[in-house]
């Protein structure tokens, strides 16, 4: 059994659960909206994404929000040439597409919307006013606030080794900056494991594309992954549980953890796991309980073949 199967235990879990998938965005997403007109200078607005240590900017027509622009848009679509960044406005790389819901929304409702656009990050707005926005942060940071309520421990939650990426993206030490953002963007990740001798040596984020390209726009091509990774880095055991992967995320403020044996690369767990797995864990759980039928192979079962869906 996951959990102790006395009736006060398991009302206390759907509870628990319940009041989590049910609250509104309102109450978990950021007020503090960062904005821009969609003719301003491209370089700006990573001065801007770097500076505020946000992954987004809301792009705006007039008043009218119209468009979101993103890590991955840099990612994806910035040259590494100095002459073609600083001619470029951020909407010649924003994503078209944006999803925009009201506040009253319940999380059991917008993390499908995610998982379905595959967005990261959904605006918050009413009568045409954008109110907010809420981003996947924002929903594992709710996740984990349940897992500290609840007083129901055990060793048997879903492990993440179960849901990692095994198939990891690696680049070897001394490689160009240039070669690891063609890999990222080719792959469509948001990471790239550097290696020392099959060791893992550092990381490169999306966040670091950006902070690259924005502090030496001319230089950028030539540079060096060493240069830029993160090291040391922090990694996990693909024994712990996806509550507390999760907590280590949040605590030391990363969106991503390579899973290591003796620093032998084992796969990588992101925050976009995180929120989807636990997501699917609690609404598995509450359908056990519901059913009377809370065990653990079965709910283990359910949870990973939905995130495979």
């Amino acid at each position: 059994m996951i959990f102790n199967s006395s009736k006060k235990i398991e009302q206390k879990l759907k509870d628990s659960i319940e009041e989590v998938l049910h609250k509104p965005v309102s109450e978990i997403m950021s007020k503090y909206i960062i904005s821009l007109q969609k003719k301003e200078e491209l370089l700006h607005a990573a001065q801007i994404i770097v500076g505020e240590k946000v992954s987004c900017v809301v792009i705006k027509e007039e008043d009218n929000p119209i468009a979101v622009l993103t890590e991955r848009d840099f990612l994806k679509k910035a040259p590494l040439n100095s002459e073609k960044l600083e001619s470029l406005t951020v909407q010649d790389l924003m994503s078209p597409k944006l999803v925009s819901i009201p506040p009253e929304t319940t999380v059991d409702e917008a993390i499908p919307l995610l998982v379905k656009n595959n967005f990261r990050k959904l605006v918050v707005a009413k009568n045409d006013v954008m109110l907010g926005i809420v981003t996947q942060t924002d929903f594992v940071r709710l996740f984990n606030k349940f897992y500290e309520i609840l007083e129901v421990k055990t060793n048997d939650l879903l492990q993440i080794g179960a849901v990692m990426t095994k198939n990891v993206v690696t680049i070897e030490k001394g490689a160009k900056f240039s070669e690891a953002k063609k890999k990222m963007a080719e792959k469509e990740i948001g990471s790239i494991i550097v290696l020392d001798n099959n060791q893992i040596t550092g990381i490169i984020t999306e966040y670091d594309v950006v902070a690259e390209i924005y502090d030496d726009p001319e230089k950028c091509n030539e540079s060096i992954v060493d240069s830029i990774m993160t090291n040391p880095v922090m990694t996990v055991d693909e024994t712990i549980t996806i509550f507390e992967a999760n907590r280590l995320m949040i605590e030391d403020n990363v969106r991503r953890l390579p899973v290591s044996a003796e620093n032998e690369l084992k796969g990588i767990i992101t925050q976009t796991d995180m929120c989807r797995s636990i997501f699917y864990f609690l609404k598995a759980a509450l359908w056990h309980i519901n059913n009377h039928d809370l065990k653990w192979e079965k709910l283990e079962k359910r949870v990973v073949e939905k995130r495979l869906i």
